[in-house]
């Protein structure tokens, strides 16, 4: 189960608030969960750009339920810019799809036999995991080895 919390700012707005310019723009309970957040653990610096291209889809029966897909998912450790043009080191191999099922119930049944009968069943996928498995981690073992 994941939480994830969100507010809704400009570019301008998020970016002078994470470097502590200013207050959160939007006060409330989420700004404050997020301000928590900074606090605990500055100083936070990006390490890392992720991009995909994302279809996202939602039920008119099931209100709860989502489905979304996530192509050209790409990652890169510099030009870290939200303008920056999506580049980066592939995620997954070609031709190759991301596809998450959100539900605040169950998933619905009709689906259920549809993913079995495609032999199509729950697994784990971390977009910044992998990253950081790709890039992050290799750089730090060479980094460390140029100490030792």
């Amino acid at each position: 189960m994941v939480y994830k919390r969100r507010i809704a700012l400009s570019q301008d707005e998020a970016l002078g608030w994470l470097a502590g310019e200013h207050p959160c723009p939007r006060p409330g309970q989420i700004g404050a969960e997020i301000d928590y957040f900074l606090d605990f653990y500055r100083p936070l610096v990006p390490t890392v750009f992720l991009s995909s291209e994302r279809e996202a889809y939602c039920s008119a029966e099931e209100p709860g339920f989502r489905l979304t897909f996530d192509e050209r998912i790409l990652c890169r450790r510099v030009d870290i810019s939200l303008g920056s043009e999506a580049c980066g080191t592939p995620l997954l191999p070609e031709g190759r799809v991301l596809m998450e099922l959100k539900c605040t119930g169950g998933i619905p049944m009709r689906l259920v036999r549809e993913l079995s009968a495609g032999r199509i069943y729950k697994t784990s996928f971390s977009k910044y995991g992998t990253a950081y498995r790709t890039l992050i981690w290799p750089e730090q073992r060479k980094e460390a080895a140029r100490y030792a």
